[in-house]
């Protein structure tokens, strides 16, 4: 996590030498994702989110989601162990048309459950490396649904981190999809994200997204 704050920060400083020559815009604000994951009960994630365009065809987007999950190790007892777990990416690329496919790097926490004499076991463990993404995003007011001066659109988006930093096997797929509200400089999106770590399980709910425009 070190290593992604390190970069967030670099890639925000160069950004600013970059806008002083270049039109840019800059979104900022809050994310959220009602999780749930396989092993846990569900769970409100939130942190910061992120957005930089430059000339509308280059863009970069960041966020950082936090949140506890309570696992029922026994289920009689009702006894619970508690994880704090968190989801970070730091991802680049272009736009063409209403297409966009850049890359970039995620950590994420993992949960691994195991079985021992003791019962099952749950671990928390950070996953980290690089990641490809691609995805639309298009406006009701574009062709060709042709709704004049229509605030609303729509976005679907996927990603895949396809190798793991960290060896714990982290390798996952994210996809996304939702609907966009876009009035007075602020934006707003409400969608369900789906996150399947190939060899240990999925977590998917409810997200959104709200940023104002500087």
């Amino acid at each position: 996590m070190r290593r992604f704050i390190c970069l967030l920060t670099l890639t925000a400083t160069l950004l600013g030498g970059q806008a002083v020559r270049a039109e840019w815009f800059f979104d900022g604000g809050i994310k959220l994702w009602y999780a749930e994951p396989k092993l846990a009960d569900r769970a409100m994630m939130f942190g910061p989110s992120a957005v930089v365009s430059i000339h509308e065809q280059y863009w970069l987007r960041a966020f950082y989601l936090y949140g506890n999950y309570d696992y029922v190790r026994e289920p009689e007892t009702r006894a619970v162990d508690s994880f704090g777990l968190h989801d970070a990416e730091l991802v680049g690329g272009l736009n063409w048309h209403i297409f966009h496919v850049g890359a970039g790097l995620r950590w994420s926490t993992v949960l691994l459950e195991e079985d021992t004499a003791n019962g099952r076991l749950i671990r928390n463990r950070t996953a980290g490396g690089p990641v490809l993404a691609a995805g639309i995003a298009q406006s009701l007011a574009e062709w060709p649904w042709g709704f004049t001066g229509s605030p609303w659109g729509w976005y679907v988006g996927g990603s895949v981190m396809f190798y793991d930093f960290e060896d714990d096997d982290g390798e996952h797929l994210n996809l996304e999809a939702g609907v966009t509200h876009m009035s007075h400089g602020l934006y707003k999106s409400i969608g369900y994200r789906y996150q399947n770590t190939f060899d240990h399980g999925h977590t998917e709910g409810f997200t959104a997204t709200f940023m104002l425009e500087f």
